[in-house]
């Protein structure tokens, strides 16, 4: 535990300070290296101290053709299993996120399902995503690209009564030749693309096949007239490798998504859904020279399933029983986020970071339309080592920390309950000790137990809507409900005592020091691997990789939780 008698002094030193008016936090290079005391430091003042990569994300789309219907798209991120994390849509041609992630462990990527294209999830800010959809240059690079991707595949029927398809099975010798213009007006037969002499009408055992006979292979195409919703199948018999496409227009030829498959035998069985806004199908094949094709299908029937009737199909519903919800999202993003708090505040601490530590992960549902539902938070109390009791708040923000405009919280169950004096305030409890069910530190000091875990559900009321709500999870005395101890940049909510900002150690309530050191430290990791230094090991001592990274604003040492001090860390 803390010295009593530090906190005195503390209490006297808040009457003794003057007021101070920012952070003044000259280079870093001044530091002395191998420091021992994080107190001695000085720290870049726009420091956030949390070992992520996170912030607000504009996505924009770049198609290659204007005539791309974005509105209403979905964009996810996902991780390297193609898990989706989370997912936007598209308004006026942007898609908004809030992201959490872990500073150097697994990439992740926005993905773009309705074409296939990614790129990798770096920084926040402002990002533009290029769209690949130009099926007239870049049809085959498509094709092959498409095959290579993840994505989800409608389930379903395979076997569909009605062939949309005109000669679908090459019995006739048929074949325009299409010039380029809205594909959407080539229904009714089949039309090479611009060349009438990349191919031949052959019987090949004794049936009529499309064969590409030149160099570059030959290409050919169809439109169909679709009903949105509608499940499809696509299948053909093919001599030798043989790709097709199948690109979803709207009614005035706009780009929605397309799907494309590239086997690697000679028949091709596919499945899929019609996705809304739909109202022609263009099917485009293609052959290197001396392949061919045959009895080539695409058929449709009403046979989505969607047993909730929530408007999303069972196989892209996460609950496909509930019409309440159908999306979960997480925060952090991926992973889980460590909180470790130094609880003397508006007085530095002694920097062992362990006065309460926290594992945290929550579980966001929403809507079909993705508004959010609920939250529902899983919190382990790791640490206890604080002199004082404390206690365990939330309060939900915005993308950029600041107060929602309006009250978005509707109820909450299990181990926590509403803050009555804080709008959009859940208290999780008011005394830690009194919390526990039985008392440990988990600090090297006192006593060792795994550690609590409090678990609860936010319901959330309409005016949630589909906006970033992200949880700033501080404690406060319990005694004293006006002290509150934030991670820097978050503010004190209306039950802070503002008569504590600007005073000993703190600069106008930033919870951050004129040298810009914090009261708490956030760490995301994909497993819970960060551990806490034991009672009175400054983070410096336990962690001598640290230093580098707090004085780069985090740009170097993100390993620095890798390599601590086995002897100076509780758990090793």
């Amino acid at each position: 535990m803390k010295k009593l008698i530090f906190a005195f002094m503390a209490s006297g030193l808040i009457f003794a300070s003057c007021s101070k008016t920012e952070v003044v936090s000259p280079s870093a290079s001044n530091n002395t290296p191998g420091a021992t005391n994080l107190g001695d430091l000085v720290i870049p003042a726009d420091f956030n101290w949390s070992s992520s990569k996170k912030g607000g994300l504009t996505v924009t789309l770049n198609p290659d053709l204007p005539a791309f219907a974005a509105e209403g798209q979905e964009i996810w991120i996902t991780d390297d299993a193609g898990t989706i994390l989370d997912r936007a849509f598209v308004k006026n041609n942007e898609a908004e996120f809030y992201y959490t992630i872990p500073q150097e462990k697994g990439s992740y990527k926005l993905y773009l399902p309705a074409t296939k294209d990614e790129m990798a999830l770096e920084g926040s800010g402002n990002v533009t995503m290029n769209v690949l959809t130009d099926i007239i240059g870049d049809s085959i690079a498509l094709m092959q690209r498409a095959t290579n991707s993840s994505g989800k595949k409608a389930s379903g029927k395979t076997a569909v009564p009605v062939n949309l398809l005109i000669n679908g099975d090459m019995e006739v010798n048929d074949f325009g030749v299409y010039n380029g213009g809205n594909s959407i007006n080539n229904t009714g037969k089949w039309w090479n693309y611009y060349y009438s002499n990349r191919h031949q009408w052959k019987n090949i055992n004794g049936n009529r096949v499309y064969k590409a006979t030149h160099n570059n292979g030959a290409d050919v195409l169809q439109s169909v007239a679709v009903t949105p919703g509608d499940q499809y199948t696509m299948s053909a018999v093919t001599g030798g490798t043989f790709c097709y496409y199948v690109y979803f227009k709207t009614a005035n030829g706009s780009l929605i998504s397309y799907v494309g498959y590239n086997p690697t035998n000679n028949i091709i069985n596919e499945t899929g859904v019609i996705p809304a806004n739909a109202a022609y199908a263009l099917i485009y094949l293609h052959g290197g020279k001396n392949k061919w094709i045959d009895d080539v299908v695409f058929a449709t029937e009403s046979s989505v399933v969607d047993t909730d009737g929530d408007g999303e199909p069972d196989d892209t519903d996460d609950y496909p029983n509930d019409p309440a919800r159908a999306f979960t999202s997480y925060f952090p993003t991926a992973g889980y986020q460590t909180l470790s708090f130094e609880d003397l505040w508006p007085a530095q601490g002694d920097f062992d970071m362990n006065d309460m530590v926290l594992n945290t992960n929550v579980v966001y549902t929403s809507h079909a339309n993705n508004d959010r539902v609920d939250a529902t938070f899983t919190i382990d109390v790791e640490a206890v080592g604080a002199g004082y009791a404390n206690g365990l708040a939330i309060v939900f923000t915005d993308a950029n920390k600041q107060p929602l405009a309006q009250s978005i919280v509707s109820g909450v169950t299990g181990d926590a309950s509403l803050d009555p004096d804080v709008t959009n305030g859940i208290i999780v409890f008011n005394d830690v000790y009194q919390a526990q069910t039985e008392y440990y530190q988990n600090n090297g000091v006192g006593p060792s137990l795994p550690a609590e875990t409090f678990s609860f559900t936010v319901s959330f009321n309409a005016n949630a809507g589909s906006q970033a709500i992200v949880p700033d999870i501080y404690i406060f005395r319990s005694n004293n409900r006006g002290l509150e101890i934030h991670l820097d940049g978050f503010l004190g909510t209306s039950e802070a005592n503002p008569s504590l900002y600007n005073t000993v150690d703190d600069v106008n309530g930033t919870y951050s020091t004129l040298t810009g050191l914090p009261w708490a430290l956030e760490v995301i990791t994909p497993d819970k691997s960060y551990k806490h230094p034991l009672e009175y090991i400054d983070i410096l001592v336990a962690y001598p990789s640290f230093q580098g990274w707090a004085e780069s604003s985090g740009s170097s040492n993100q390993t620095w939780l890798d390599n601590p001090v086995p002897s100076k860390i509780f758990g090793l």
